[in-house]
């Protein structure tokens, strides 16, 4: 059983992670994993709170640098030229922060379940590493919390395309009913239903595997497997005999991700911070504060069931799902 810290007061933050024994950091050069927000999205970790952060992990006597890789998708996070004007413009510097900000987009090729993912060469490079995972919804995932942080933010860009083209649908005719299910829940518009008519649009998909889960005659099935399983194996690529410390923000969640420009209104209200060594705890911990709240917001707003992720975890051997909360 996994020991996970709640806590609602940032001045306690000193005490949390005191639960944990962190002194082998001293020392460490030690990425800080977070996301530095989209253009326009408001809800991502805010630069006070990760500065509180750093602050912290140098006291234990770590050396970090705040770290993300680049994204698949078109922006100025495409690139590191761009992300790193992006990251200044949200606060996030070397002269606000008092750590360097690198943004990666080299790999090293790790496998996992005879799948390789191309792990972020900081990362790969890094015996310790420090997490500040802002809790969200995720169109794709339903969960975005310490493991998205990783199974999809610690890999390259290529990994990351190659990761969505696996859970994108293949569609059987002889098991279709046409009941436009999918076609209903797609997040992307990709499948149009009529009432003899199966069609899908291949560059509208961006693979999140949600028409697989809906279709209830198996008529649809993955290229490879299901995303939230590749974001386990990935995360486990970036994580696997690692030391490191998992923050969990739950605060100001939407029901989109911090890489979405209009993530929408908040879902949830604002329930405090989470710190542990586990990523699956962690992410369980926050997702069960949440449904206490308010009972399964997660996957009614997004479609997507978000503990499968958790189970997938705990399959691998990513960490455990069975937690001691320890409330400060």
């Amino acid at each position: 059983m996994s020991k996970v810290v709640f806590f609602t007061d940032l001045n306690k933050l000193h005490d949390a992670i005191s639960n944990f024994n962190i002194e082998g950091f001293a020392g460490k050069k030690t990425p800080v994993k977070l996301h530095m927000g989209e253009m326009k999205n408001p809800h991502y970790s805010p630069p006070d709170f990760v500065k509180m952060v750093v602050d912290e992990i140098k006291r234990f006597g770590a050396e970090p640098f705040l770290f993300d890789t680049t994204v698949a998708y078109p922006g100025l996070r495409s690139t590191k030229s761009g992300y790193e004007k992006l990251a200044k413009m949200h606060g996030f510097s070397k002269k606000k922060i008092g750590c360097d900000v690198v943004i990666g987009d080299t790999g090293v090729p790790i496998t996992v379940e005879n799948r390789v993912f191309d792990v972020a060469t900081h990362l790969f490079e890094s015996t310790h590493i420090v997490a500040v995972s802002h809790v969200k919804g995720h169109i794709q995932t339903g969960l975005g919390g310490a493991i998205k942080n990783f199974g999809m933010g610690g890999i390259t860009r290529e990994t990351k395309k190659r990761m969505h083209h696996g859970s994108r649908p293949v569609y059987t005719k002889d098991a279709c009913t046409y009941c436009g299910v999918c076609a209903e829940m797609c997040p992307f518009d990709a499948i149009k239903v009529t009432k003899d008519k199966w069609s899908f649009s291949n560059r509208a998909c961006f693979g999140c595997g949600v028409c697989v889960d809906v279709c209830k005659n198996k008529a649809i099935k993955h290229v490879d497997t299901d995303l939230q399983y590749l974001l386990v194996l990935a995360a486990y690529a970036c994580l696997g005999g690692k030391n490191v410390l998992y923050i969990n923000e739950l605060r100001r969640m939407a029901g989109s991700c911090d890489c979405d420009p209009f993530p929408g209104p908040i879902i949830v209200p604002d329930i405090g911070f989470l710190v542990s060594t586990d990523p699956v705890a962690i992410d369980k911990a926050s997702l069960d504060l949440i449904n206490d709240v308010k009972e399964n917001v997660l996957q009614k707003e997004t479609g997507v069931d978000p503990s499968k992720q958790i189970k997938y975890g705990e399959e691998i051997g990513l960490g455990s799902a069975s937690y001691q909360l320890i409330e400060l």
